[in-house]
């Protein structure tokens, strides 16, 4: 009798975890992983703006090292023609 009364007393356990306490707890990392999702996103698109530019200046930008640069490593153009 002791044994049915302990194997209740777990499955009534399991149906509250499962029930009220497990959403919770999924509810909550769901709400801390896009808060942190959208504070990665802030951040990158600070990190893309431009800084302010005063009136007047001149600026000069050149491309970085790993824009792509035309030249003989480019290959060779084929110019086709449709035949009918």
């Amino acid at each position: 009798m002791r044994i049915l009364i302990i194997l209740f007393l777990i499955y009534i356990l399991f149906q509250v975890v499962f029930r009220f306490i497990l959403p919770l707890a999924a509810r909550y990392m769901f709400q801390k992983a896009t808060q942190n999702m959208q504070g990665q996103f802030r951040q990158q698109q600070q990190q893309q703006q431009a800084p302010p530019r005063r009136e007047g200046e001149v600026r000069i930008e050149t491309p970085g090292s790993n824009a792509r640069k035309s030249g003989a490593d480019d290959g060779e153009f084929v110019d086709f023609t449709e035949i009918k």
